[in-house]
């Protein structure tokens, strides 16, 4: 067991948020341990326990925190995030963040685990049970660390982790399994599924744009030797899991640490503003599609469209809610509504001209290069 400490009084997340971006299929989770410095604060609220029972908790927390809800003075804490050895999940390390409730800090990292989901426990006030079950109360040594965190050596955050995994966290660890298991059998079963080289995208309507590109710019005969797909999991109630950039990665990893998947050709294509580089290997090539500068969209797919396209109708209002109930009025677009216009009722060549750097991707893996 690996536990990587916060720098006490100081609270600066970039280590954690930069690890949730760039490993999320490497998370179990998360134990939220909203205790300030010391451990004398009252109890925390019961909104905040409560999420722990909800589907996605990080997205609810952010939701209640929008909705006016406060954790008063509990807004100062360290969050312990759980994660896993991809060769060997039974191996965990421990990141532990001191932060604070803040745009910035605590919000950012809960607005990273509500895009990937990850479990976050928040069950836990503090650690005074932990110290209690350890030492016992007329122990010195428990007056001592319960005084403030400062006091505490890697040693005993060390024993602290586990015990929350211990009394805590096997069902989250389960359910980490569970998901990995998921994950692994679902980009098996798409690959094997056909012989023809596989294009997999990061959202449900590239595959559309794709395909009407292809047809719209005279490269049809592409359609009959490739299949084209989203990457993702249908999980039921039209919800998915496993998609956009981290889907793409969590492919990427399976196929290279299991290369007997790898049964037909495989180009995984990324939208413009992911931070990922073009990679080649036998079997597998990742491509990110270049950004168009100066548009009007400037992530996605959508990306590839003249700015011309993109009129009001695509926009419907939607109030946002601040950090102290205010209530914001913005637009949100229409993402499959805009996609079934341009696709199936304007369906105009002109449009679809910058598509072309994806017809050469395809091209490559068709064999029109060494692949």
């Amino acid at each position: 067991m690996t536990v990587h400490l916060p720098w006490i009084g100081i609270t600066s997340c970039i280590r954690t948020k930069s690890l949730l971006e760039a490993y999320p299929q490497n998370i179990v989770g998360s134990f939220w341990i909203m205790s300030g410095y010391g451990l004398t604060q009252p109890r925390l609220p019961i909104w905040w326990i409560d999420n722990v029972f909800k589907d996605n908790p990080a997205q609810h927390i952010i939701n209640a925190l929008k909705q006016g809800y406060s954790l008063e003075e509990h807004n100062l804490g360290f969050c312990i995030v759980v994660v896993a050895d991809s060769s060997n999940p039974a191996h965990l390390s421990y990141v532990i963040q001191h932060m604070t409730i803040w745009e910035g800090e605590g919000i950012d990292i809960l607005k990273i685990m509500a895009r990937y989901n990850i479990p976050v426990h928040t069950e836990v006030s503090d650690p005074e049970q932990f110290l209690n079950d350890r030492y016992g109360k007329e122990n010195p040594t428990y007056k001592y660390l319960r005084e403030t965190l400062d006091h505490w050596s890697v040693q005993v955050w060390e024993d602290y982790c586990s015990y929350l995994m211990s009394k805590l966290g096997q069902r989250m660890f389960y359910n980490y399994c569970e998901k990995i298991n998921a994950v692994k059998n679902e980009v098996k079963a798409t690959v094997g599924k056909g012989d023809k080289p596989l294009v997999l995208t990061e959202g449900e309507t590239d595959p559309i744009y794709i395909k009407t590109a292809l047809e719209l710019l005279g490269e049809k005969e592409i359609l009959a030797q490739v299949d084209i797909e989203w990457v993702g999991i249908s999980i039921g109630k039209g919800k998915s899991i496993n998609t956009g950039d981290g889907g793409l990665k969590n492919t990427r990893d399976v196929l290279l640490s299991n290369p007997k998947f790898l049964t037909r050709k495989v180009l995984l294509i990324y939208d413009c503003d992911t931070d990922k580089s073009n990679e080649d290997h036998e079997l597998l090539k990742i491509r990110k599609i270049p950004q168009q500068k100066n548009r009007k969209v400037k992530k996605g797919i959508e990306n590839l469209f003249p700015d011309h396209l993109f009129t009001e109708e695509f926009y419907l209002p939607k109030t946002k809610y601040g950090d102290y109930g205010e209530q914001n009025q913005i637009q949100e677009f229409q993402k499959m509504d805009f996609c079934k216009w341009i696709c199936e009722q304007r369906k105009q060549a002109d449009d679809f001209v910058d598509f072309k750097i994806i017809i050469e991707f395809i091209k490559d893996c068709l064999g029109t290069v060494t692949y």
